[in-house]
Formats: C-alpha cells, structure tokens, sequence
C-alpha cells in the first residue's frame, strides 16, 4: 500500500556552504513518498545552482520537485510561500543550513498516525548541535522539555516559560498553518507568533527524539540577538491583545517582570539612561496588569538599537 505523500519544504538563502548537506539529508530518509519544495530568496551567492546540480540525478527519489528563485522577502515571507506551494497534508519545515536524521520523517509520520489527533497542527521532537563543519558542537544544558505526545494547551509554556519548538525538528499540518495566517511577515521573530497562534487553536505534539541536527555558525551577532528579542515583545503583546483573558493576570505580571529583566541585560552598555523607564515599568506591573502596548513599546526600544 502507498503511503501518504510528505512534504519537505526548504526555504533557503545564502547557504550554498550547506545546502548539499541538507539535501543529503531529505534524500537519505527512510520514508519513501517524499516532495520535496525549495524556495530561493534571492540568495547572494549560488544556493540555488548548487541545489540543482545536486538534485538533478536524484530525481527519481521524489514524487515531486519544486525549485523555485524568488526576489528577497524574508525568511517569513519565503516559509510563508514554501509551505503554500505543497501538496502534502503534513509539511516538514527545514532550514537550509540544518539537516535531519534518516528516520525524521517516519518517525514523525508514525506518531502522527499512533495519536490519531483530529485537531493535531504541529508535531516537534528534539536535536542536537552540529558547527558550520558538521561537527558536534557543544550546547548548553538542555531547557527541560515538554511531556510526549499532544498537549492542547501548549501556549501556556510558550508564553509563560520558553519556546521549546526546535525548527528543524518542526513538522506541520499545511491546512492549519494557512489558517492562522502562516508567518507574520512583520515580525524579525517568526516561529514564536506563529507557534502561540497554532497551540491557541490546535494540539501541539512532541517526539521525545533527537531527530534533527540544528547547525551553529557564525551570524549570531548582538545585534541579532537584540532583534530578536524585541520581536519577542512584539509576539507576547499581540497574543495578549489577540487572547485577552487567556492569560492570568498575575502570570503576565511576572512575566512581563522577567522580560524586563532581559531587556536590560541586552541594553544596560548600549542606553543605560534606560535604567529608569525599565525600574518605572517593573514597579508599575505590581501595581496593575501589563498590556499589549506595554510589551510593544519595550520592542520599539529594541528595535531602534537593532537597526
């Protein structure tokens, strides 16, 4: 009996030192009815030749190939697109810079199939770390993770504690992911949003497997880093707007406590005369409940340093 056709969609962008090992690694798994769907977002150098070249004479191992060169969008724009141009019902997202482990797919299609979850939306499982060689990198101590299998209240840990979706472990039901919108394309921080939305209306599952390999390479810089946590703010002030009463009133209090808290680890050298409006804003969330355009003027902050 044929089993069900799987997607693998490959937004990429300037990856052309990683590309062959990523598509090596959809080409190497041990579920056989694949497509495969890669998006170029106008890389600057030739990801998407050496894409080809690769692909050309393994062909035959897809059902289906799409490789498509788009003018620069962004990484949530092209995922937008990469996973619209699908056909299967379960997409497996993958960076062009990671690779997965052979059994990925089945092992994922597998529980996807043992759950039986009419209202499953996002199935994640765990990875390791891997150095711009392909080498085991080292990592910190792992963030404890979520209990195995579905949990229709995920947005609770995402919002409250940390974001504990791996990407290149991420695998989504295409239909549910176009019906909350996909991506926001405004946001530098794309999976955060979009996973609140998802564990918002839909399970959200993990396998408590090392399925993929996340790769570590040099571009993590400060600034980065500061974008990215200003689209955190940004995220977390419009799912209270979009949610309102969803979250415990105390629970944001202590939360939004705590982002402070890393606001002014990442500006406290760069505008210390901060200080004031960041003490201002913790003694005011003991005295009422933090809004949305709290958390969205601290990203406003943000994102001025990060420019």
């Amino acid at each position: 009996m044929t089993q069900p056709l799987v997607s693998v969609a490959i937004p990429a962008y300037n990856h052309a030192a990683y590309i062959e090992a990523c598509l090596a690694s959809v080409c190497a798994q041990s579920y056989p009815e694949l497509e495969l769907v890669l998006i170029d977002d106008g890389s600057q150098d030739d990801t998407l030749e050496v894409a080809r070249r690769f692909l050309e004479p393994r062909r035959a191992r897809f059902r289906r190939i799409v490789l498509e060169l788009q003018e620069n969008q962004g990484v949530s724009a092209t995922s937008n697109a990469v996973i619209a141009a699908c056909q299967g019902e379960w997409v497996h997202l993958l960076g062009s810079d990671d690779v997965l482990h052979p059994d990925k797919v089945a092992r994922i299609q597998q529980a996807i199939d043992e759950w039986n979850c009419a209202d499953l939306a996002l199935v994640h499982a765990d990875a390791d770390t891997i150095d711009q060689h392909g080498q085991p990198a080292a990592r910190r101590r792992q963030k404890p993770r979520p209990a195995p299998g579905p949990d229709r209240e995920a947005w609770r840990v995402l919002f409250l504690g940390d974001n504990f979706i791996i990407n290149p472990t991420v695998t989504l039901r295409r239909d549910a992911f176009l019906a909350v919108g996909g991506f926001d394309r405004n946001l530098a921080l794309e999976d955060i949003d979009c996973w609140l939305r998802l564990s918002a209306r839909y399970a959200i599952a993990r396998v408590p497997e090392v399925l993929a390999s996340y790769r570590k390479h040099p571009g993590n810089t400060l600034r980065r880093r500061v974008r990215m946590l200003g689209a955190q703010f940004h995220s977390f002030g419009k799912f209270l707007a979009e949610h309102p009463g969803l979250i415990a009133e105390d629970d944001i209090r202590r939360h939004f406590r705590r982002c402070l808290k890393r606001f002014w680890r990442r500006m406290r050298r760069r505008r210390p005369w901060l200080l004031p409006r960041v003490l201002g804003a913790q003694l005011m969330s003991r005295l009422r409940t933090p809004q949305p355009e709290d958390y969205r003027r601290f990203g406003r902050l943000l994102d001025e340093v990060a420019l």
